[in-house]
């Protein structure tokens, strides 16, 4: 909230507002729409990484009861020529489905079974023969440095490369330079919630969209300019999201077929993704490799640093992997010189995943920053405080707010940092080595143009409306929170919704900028709802507060007060003789643009980010781990995880928690469990299910602490918040890794880290 505003709800502890409507199943997601007439999609992926299709055998499947259709680049049941191109935002794919026989990536759509019932399409969808004339391909990062073309870095809206002071001529003249490669694999998504669509025609330019989607602005603006419509006749429907993490702020080739399949067959059509394509068909985290120079000089401080990156990406597309986004800016390293290549693979589109780019790109530098602690003879802490910096070097400017000298203190404290001894494996518990490591956290700043309406409606309810989205991490509460202390109502008299393209149009929910900027608007239309209502209070001779200055009335318990003299929100309404008051505002949060605000009033995805003002905004945190290792197996297992963090205004300390915590607990399974396995002959995926892709459970992960310092950042937006959604993820891999190095001796510098390679 503004300074000044009470605050009965932000920054407390809040239940979920839609806690209640999940628990009892009332909360309805995409693939649980029931429309009259539905039908249902299978779809068929390709079965190579790289070739073409030469041949479609469908007539067995056509025979099946039930079948409405297969549909594939052979077939003419699409109206392909009713498709206008396929425009690519900053992330996903280009390419078309069932254009050509070309089949470009894993996982690639090559035909849809439509039918009457889900078994009748399943069934019809296994008799679907499909044969394929292979040829070589490259799905590996390794792969394709070897084999495949270098992306062209110009196709790139992202700035990759930085290059400070004189780093090649200090690294050569140092006394002491450190030189290390770190490696990070693929990683998938797969959140709770698969992906689902349903696609409902009316007539030939107006289609129904339900779908879990990050990014309404997306699904609506390119399925518009992939087929011709108006933006405002594509209608999104996206209420609840089940996850997210990245994977669904794009619109991905199965929802067109869904689309397309639905005008052929002039019914509904619903489409769910099965577990095994989710590993294939939205994307995933790239492999990522950086090889460091390091030049140490006396007294702890990083005179200079050298990367070379190279990150895997798709066969057509480039959305890069911003690895040297936290080694730019971290440290007061004057001289540093970075450069990133990417390389195009057959592994398919890559997209964003919890802290994109900052999470793969943390690990390299927080484990080389250890390194570098042990060589210089210091603490690992006290040599990050040594290289501390209150400005970011990368663009010169001031921290907006930076407090991680307190995340080191706090954390540390929490942790007891204090009573860890230096030497490797000098910790124990009986037999069992113990390890504590740490690392710092740092997650830019991103802000969108936003809207919102902010309604009173009869009996003194209000409602909330904003084309956003719940992707799980709290929103509709933290919304509510807001417009209810700016209203001085209880929580429960605010009613939020989200999750339609109809709504006042936002942008993207990810890059933890949906507190910041949805929450802006609302704050900004929930204000201007009380001061549009207490001026009807002022100017009625009705009404108590008739005369009354506007600056002596407060608003609490329901009522608009000054001392003595009070008004209701319905009275107030009532003698209006309206049915209801709304006010809309838009705004522009810092970082935020105007070209973004009328992409966004245009049905335009409203992706653009602007350019930042004078100060570098970034949320900060130090993470600290236990891990306990079996002398004779070398198991490693987290017992404990501390972090603390520096996130601006915390709007709801239960969901920034849950947040927080999650993001660590991730951090672990990045560590020590988590790799997207390829079979080399065919290019597939040969761990496409939770059996074979390790998760962490229950059982390895031990206590998880997250401390929120709560400072707000009023240079970032009214609320001064940042966001937590994925700060807790970044460093906490590394913090494991030098957990296991301080216990075993061991320095793992390619994750995840295994058995085999702490007995190797």
């Amino acid at each position: 909230m503004t300074a000044g505003e009470q605050q009965r709800y932000v920054g407390r502890k809040v239940s979920r507002v839609d806690g209640p409507a999940k628990v009892r199943g009332e909360a309805t997601f995409t693939a649980e729409f029931d429309l009259p007439g539905l039908t249902h999609g299978v779809l068929i992926e390709a079965e190579i990484a790289h070739g073409r299709v030469s041949r479609v055998a469908a007539q067995a499947a056509l025979e099946v009861p039930g079948v409405l259709g297969v549909f594939s680049h052979e077939s003419g049941g699409f109206d392909l020529q009713a498709v206008k191109g396929y425009p690519k935002g900053p992330a996903g794919t280009s390419i078309l489905p069932f254009q050509d026989a070309d089949v470009k990536f894993r996982g690639q759509p090559v035909a849809l079974v439509v039918a009457e019932t889900l078994e009748a399409a399943q069934h019809a969808a296994l008799l679907v023969e499909i044969e394929y004339e292979e040829q070589e391909h490259h799905v590996t990062l390794d792969d394709g440095i070897g084999g495949f073309r270098l992306a062209d870095l110009r196709t790139s809206r992202m700035e990759l490369d930085h290059s400070r002071g004189k780093a090649g001529k200090v690294l050569d003249s140092a006394d002491e330079v450190l030189e290390a490669t770190y490696d990070t694999p693929t990683h998938h998504h797969n959140p709770m919630e698969m992906h689902a669509v349903i696609a409902e025609w009316d007539g030939e330019d107006r289609v129904t969209l339900y779908e879990p989607t990050q990014w309404m602005q997306s699904a609506q603006g390119t399925l518009a300019a992939t087929l011709g419509l108006e933006p405002d006749n594509v209608h999104v429907i996206s209420p609840f999201v089940g996850g997210g993490f990245g994977s669904k702020a794009t619109t991905w080739p199965h929802v067109l077929v869904a689309v397309l399949a639905a005008r052929a067959v002039k019914r509904p059509v619903k489409l769910v993704l099965t577990r095994a394509q989710m590993f294939a068909a939205v994307g995933y985290r790239p492999a990522t490799r950086v090889a460091y120079r390091a030049a140490l000089e006396e007294g702890g401080k990083v005179s200079a640093m050298e990367l070379r990156a190279s990150s895997q990406t798709g066969p057509v597309d480039v959305f890069p992997e911003q690895v040297g986004s936290v080694p730019k800016m971290l440290y007061a390293t004057e001289n540093l010189d970075f450069r990133q290549q990417l390389v195009h693979t057959h592994a398919g589109p890559n997209i964003m995943m919890r802290a994109p780019g900052e999470a793969p790109g943390a690990f390299g530098l927080e484990v080389l920053m250890d390194e570098l602690a042990e060589q210089a003879g210091m603490d690992p802490l006290a040599f990050r405080r040594a290289n501390h910096t209150d400005t970011d070097l990368e663009s010169g400017k001031p921290y907006s707010s930076k407090h991680l000298l307190e995340c080191y203190e706090k954390g540390a404290a929490a942790f007891g940092w204090d009573r860890r001894t230096p030497g490797v494996g000098s910790m124990r518990d009986g037999d069992t080595l113990i390890g504590w490591g740490m690392a710092t956290s740092v997650y830019p700043v991103y802000a969108s143009a936003a809207t919102a309406r902010a309604r009173l409606c009869p009996g003194g309810s209000f409602e909330i409306e904003a084309g956003s989205h719940d992707i799980g991490t709290g929103t509709y509460s933290i919304l509510a929170q807001i417009a209810a202390d700016a209203l001085g109502v209880d929580i429960g008299r605010v009613r939020v919704k989200l999750g339609d393209s109809h709504l006042p149009k936002n942008g993207y929910s990810g890059g933890s900028r949906t507190a910041g900027s949805v929450g802006s608007a609302v704050l900004a239309a929930a204000q201007g709802l009380r001061q549009e209502v207490l001026g009807l209070a002022l100017q009625d001779p009705r009404s108590p507060l008739h005369g009354v200055a506007p600056i002596d009335v407060s608003a609490e318990g329901g009522e608009l007060r000054a001392g003595e003299r009070r008004d209701t929100y319905s009275d107030i309404l009532a003698r209006s003789g309206q049915h209801q008051h709304e006010v809309y505002r838009e705004v522009i949060p810092n970082g935020g643009s105007q070209k973004q605000l009328d992409q966004l009033k245009k049905g335009k995805d409203g992706s653009v980010e602007a350019v930042t003002d004078e100060y570098a905004r970034y949320s900060f945190g130090a993470v600290f781990v236990e891990v306990r290792v079996d002398p004779d197996f070398m198991t490693p297992r987290v017992s404990r995880v501390v972090g603390a963090f520096d996130i601006g205004q915390v709007i709801n300390a239960k969901t920034a928690h849950s947040q927080l915590t999650g993001g660590m607990i991730w951090g672990v399974g990045m560590a020590l469990h988590e790799q997207g396995e390829t079979d080399p002959a065919s290019g597939l995926l040969t761990n496409s299910n939770f059996a074979d892709y390790h998760i962490p459970v229950n059982a390895d992960i031990g206590t998880v602490e997250a401390i929120m310092l709560d400072h707000p950042d009023f240079h970032v937006s009214a609320l001064g918040a940042r966001g937590a959604g994925e700060i807790g993820i970044v460093g906490t891999p590394a913090a494991v890794a030098n957990a296991v190095y301080h216990a075993t001796g061991k320095r793992v510098r390619s994750l995840p880290i295994t058995v085999d390679k702490l007995l190797g």
